[in-house]
């Protein structure tokens, strides 16, 4: 009965912790959108009104200003100063975020982005048996911290503290391994062939 409720518990906790990053997008398009149509309303209301596939033509420019704005604040996300900004914002306050360094490298992971800071995937003995985790840092030569993320969902899971002998090291990619538990582990025996 423990571990039914345990699994309900985790997987609901794992939905919020999936569903919080979405509303929070949701939230500031919904806002942006809102702002931009307050300034796009002067600019076409001397427009004839005409609907392009059932949209309003005030809707169609506002949601090309947002795709216009994203594409900019992406070409200046990759300016050197833009990243030293970034970079201090996560040091100094994000990183007070619980979680939040772990999500960004899975979504960077999860949308394809290049990361210097994907983490290591290896195999850690478990009660149940071997399972994927994620290397986060070691903690002196003997012992390390990794992340044993649930299944399905990999947003939630298990902090824990692993000597190095426990380690399986093995070569596939983050991206990989949350896929595969993302599927249950379907596809694991093509993605650990000879490395098991």
């Amino acid at each position: 009965m423990k571990s039914i409720f345990k699994i309900i518990k985790a997987t609901f906790l794992g939905g919020i912790l999936f569903l919080v990053p979405l509303v929070v997008l949701l939230i500031i398009l919904e806002k942006g959108y809102g702002i931009i149509q307050k300034i796009t309303l002067p600019l076409v209301n001397n427009l004839p009104r005409v609907h392009v596939l059932g949209i309003a033509l005030q809707e169609l420019i506002g949601i090309l200003i947002i795709i216009l704005i994203c594409f900019a604040a992406g070409l200046l996300a990759r300016t050197a100063r833009a990243k030293k900004l970034i970079q201090k914002l996560e040091d100094g306050i994000l990183s007070f975020v619980p979680g939040y360094s772990f999500m960004k490298s899975m979504n960077e992971s999860i949308m394809g982005f290049e990361s210097k800071q994907d983490l290591k995937v290896i195999l850690v003995p478990t009660d149940a048996g071997w399972q994927f985790a994620f290397l986060i840092e070691q903690i002196n030569e003997n012992n390390f911290t990794v992340f044993i993320p649930d299944a399905p969902n990999p947003w939630s899971g298990s902090v824990v503290l692993v000597e190095k002998k426990d380690i399986r090291e093995i070569e596939i990619t983050q991206k990989e391994a949350l896929a595969c538990i993302r599927k249950l582990g379907y596809g694991s025996k093509e993605l650990l062939k000879n490395k098991f």
